[in-house]
């Protein structure tokens, strides 16, 4: 059995509360979630506590501990699977405060819609996003189309529901950079959000007909996320960024006037959104309910207005298929 949240041992789940005002805790927390349980948190040396804040220390553990024995020993019912948080995961495409920003009116819509609490979370990097993904340490995830296909092959996550809009990959340079083609990328460098998206693959392999390969003929700079690609290209870090329309679209107007397109991929299945089989059939209809009818409201109306994802809907198992072949970069050692 599961322990409780707060208990000693227990298997309590961390996660961002709403309405936290400093939303660059999502990160902070996922990282000291990690560390506490692989044992990496430093602790206070004993000589650097007082004798009488060890003796109350613990007092203080051994009356928990029986607090939560107690609580154990309490039958399964007493925390109905339906109304157990769920943990809302989504990939870091974004920076923290953004993430928060963002996906907050939907996490909100979803918990009211199930009448249980739903907890946003992500993890520092794309690499452990699919980690987390594969421990299942998230019942749902919003996610690239390649870790969705990823998550639901090798992990056993169940299709709930893609985004309406259709991801188109471009490369940007500056308007008075020589630059006009990726052809004339040889010996430059291209901004990236991270090794592991869907943008890298799909710069490479357009390289790759020109001869060109990222990494070598042509130096990756890995902005660690998709929110730093113009600024990469407007310090002079790299020649040209890379990334999804659906982002580029959204940054400042006089950002993107300084700008040139040398480079637009054909159209490819969007975000993705799947859940754990744990959760159950039953809440399993439910998301897919809700999330369908989350454009037919006011909520639904400004989350995609601002996003620019459309609307959700179903996710087929053709769409699903034709992500096999980006799902390789994960095989790699």
């Amino acid at each position: 059995m599961a322990g409780a949240a707060g208990c000693p041992g227990g298997a309590g789940r961390p996660g961002l509360k709403r309405g936290v005002a400093d939303a660059a805790a999502l990160h902070v927390r996922n990282e000291l979630w990690q560390d506490a349980r692989q044992g990496r948190l430093a602790r206070p040396r004993r000589g650097d506590i007082p004798r009488e804040s060890i003796i109350h220390t613990l007092l203080r553990s051994l009356i928990a501990s029986c607090l939560c024995a107690a609580a154990l020993a309490l039958p399964a019912r007493a925390v109905p699977q339906d109304a157990r948080e769920l943990v809302f995961g989504i990939y870091p495409y974004l920076s923290p405060s953004q993430i928060v920003e963002q996906f907050t009116p939907l996490n909100d819509y979803l918990a009211a819609a199930l009448g249980r609490p739903v907890t946003l979370r992500s993890a520092p990097d794309f690499a452990r996003f699919v980690e987390r993904t594969r421990a299942g340490e998230y019942d749902v995830i919003f996610t690239a189309p390649h870790m969705g296909r990823l998550a639901e092959k090798r992990d056993g996550y169940l299709p709930l529901a893609q985004t309406g809009n259709p991801f188109v990959f471009v490369a940007l340079a500056k308007k008075d950079s020589p630059v006009t083609s990726l052809g004339q990328m040889g010996g430059r460098a291209i901004a990236i959000g991270a090794r592991l998206s869907m943008t890298y693959q799909v710069m490479n392999r357009a390289l790759g007909k020109n001869g060109l390969e990222l990494g070598k003929s042509v130096r990756f700079v890995d902005t660690a996320g998709f929110s730093n690609i113009i600024d990469a290209i407007s310090r002079g870090e790299a020649d040209a960024g890379a990334a999804p329309t659906i982002l580029l679209d959204n940054a400042p107007a006089e950002q993107r006037a300084l700008l040139k397109e040398i480079y637009r991929s054909e159209p490819l299945p969007s975000f993705f959104i799947l859940a754990h089989p744990r959760i159950g059939k039953e809440t399993h209809k439910r998301l897919q309910a809700a999330l369908f009818g989350f454009a037919g409201t006011a909520t639904g109306h400004r989350y995609f207005s601002k996003t620019l994802q459309l609307d959700f809907r179903p996710l087929d198992a053709v769409t699903l298929k034709r992500m096999d072949s980006f799902t390789t970069v994960f095989d790699a050692p």
